[in-house]
């Protein structure tokens, strides 16, 4: 159990609770209030200065794997960067495994696009910080496999976004040698199916890397754009049919023919205030270039191209490649985060 326990010493700029060490007794945590009625998450006043954090409590008698708890702690203690959500403290007391973190006052960003969506301001300062964190990640091999707008809390009083869900991430370090590809199937990936890019789910030669979290970026913009989770609607194999296909959601505007030609009249009254919004509403070229062909366009027949070249020992450049980053360096000028 040594390893469930923990102490953050860590002295960056990041958090001023990070300061100073937490203790590990539970006596000097006082319950604030649970964290949208949730059997593991709370509030918790820190008795000793009186600072609120998240607490979750994580039973080890009923836990999935043990194993996948222990290596999320592992992993986020290795990992310090501004837009990762780091852990402050964990121990265990009794069956439960208690895991301290800074607390995200404005809740996630799933929280804030319900209902109707966030405007492309909030977005973008969104996905600056969400990139932020992927670069420290998979430049250090660590590819997310989680990213949803969920395990994106967004912390007061600035509005900073911490990315959260490690757990479910992997290493493209094997036996100390970088892999190009991984063929790993996530653990327990159930939660994440409607964000998982296409070829994490098709588990082919080919495999996936770190791209895939680009694609999951692209699906989670279009759920805080639309105030819904994608997919939510379709059978798991008519999603995985979908995504192969290159079948995906898309933020919702007025530039969406499928809305403006959609019939409102045998809608509800909260359907139809919602539908309004969205043809009411207009984002800009670049944010559905960024979201579209940046992000989620996946190319089947590229695909099996690369499989075939990859079968034959040839390389996988094509004119298509070229052209699909002639337009990233122009996008990337007008739709940037710097």
């Amino acid at each position: 159990m040594n390893a469930l326990i923990h102490k953050s010493n860590s002295k960056t700029s990041s958090f001023s609770e990070t300061n100073q060490s937490l203790d590990s007794s539970p006596h000097l945590y006082q319950s604030v209030h649970r964290i949208h009625s949730s059997e593991e998450l709370f509030v918790v006043k820190y008795k000793p200065t009186g600072e609120e954090y998240a607490l979750r409590r994580t039973n080890l008698e009923t836990a999935h794997s043990l194993e996948f708890v222990v290596n999320d702690i592992k992993l986020t203690c290795l990992l310090k960067h501004k837009n990762l959500l780091p852990i402050l403290c964990s121990f265990v007391s009794g069956c439960q495994l208690w895991t301290i973190t800074p607390l995200a006052h404005f809740g996630s960003a799933s929280d804030l696009s319900k209902p109707n969506g966030l405007s492309e301001l909030a977005i973008a300062f969104i996905v600056r910080d969400v990139l932020s964190a992927l670069v420290y990640l998979h430049k250090r091999g660590i590819i997310h496999r989680s990213i949803r707008g969920s395990h994106i809390l967004v912390t007061a009083p600035n509005g900073r976004c911490l990315l959260s869900g490690l757990k479910h991430s992997t290493s493209c370090m094997i036996d100390g040698k970088w892999q190009t590809a991984i063929h790993h199937y996530p653990t327990h990936p159930e939660p994440n199916l409607n964000w998982l890019a296409p070829e994490v789910l098709e588990q082919n030669l080919l495999g996936y890397n770190a791209k895939s979290d680009i694609y999951s970026l692209g699906i989670t913009l279009c759920e805080l754009s639309n105030g819904c989770v994608p997919f939510q609607d379709v059978e798991l194999t008519e999603m995985l049919l979908d995504k192969l296909t290159a079948h995906f959601p898309r933020p919702l505007d007025s530039t969406c023919p499928e809305i403006s030609d959609l019939s409102t009249e045998e809608m509800s009254e909260e359907i139809r205030h919602k539908y309004e919004i969205y043809r009411n509403r207009t984002y800009s070229q670049w944010f559905h270039k960024f979201t579209i062909d940046l992000c989620l366009n996946f190319d089947p027949l590229l695909s099996v191209q690369s499989l075939k070249n990859n079968i034959n020992g040839g390389s996988s450049s094509s004119d298509e490649n070229l052209v699909k980053l002639n337009d990233y360096d122009e996008s990337r000028n007008d739709w940037n985060f710097s």
